[in-house]
């Protein structure tokens, strides 16, 4: 496995224990995440290939992240859970030929 997709498991197990999480975990997971999907981006264009847009909650960590005691686990949950699947399509495109 990669160090990608040990922090994609991550951040599923995160959102599935969720109750067990501190807010300061989620907004570290949620900023390595952002971390993580802006780094995947530049190598995409790096290389040439084909940004996709980003989508919905993806765009809005930065601020979910910086109000993390006043919301919800199951939203924290699912921005997790889209943090991985955004990270995982990235970086399946990376390593895509051509």
């Amino acid at each position: 496995m990669t160090r990608t997709t040990d922090f994609v498991a991550e951040l599923i197990r995160a959102a599935n224990e969720i109750d067990k999480l501190t807010p300061l975990e989620c907004h570290r997971l949620l900023d390595r995440a952002a971390s993580t999907k802006w780094a995947l981006r530049d190598l995409l264009d790096a290389t040439g290939k084909v940004v996709p847009i980003e989508r919905g909650i993806g765009r809005e960590q930065p601020q979910l992240s910086a109000m993390l005691h006043n919301i919800p686990d199951e939203i924290v949950a699912h921005a997790l859970l889209h943090a991985a699947d955004e990270i995982r399509r990235l970086r399946i495109l990376v390593h895509e030929e051509g």
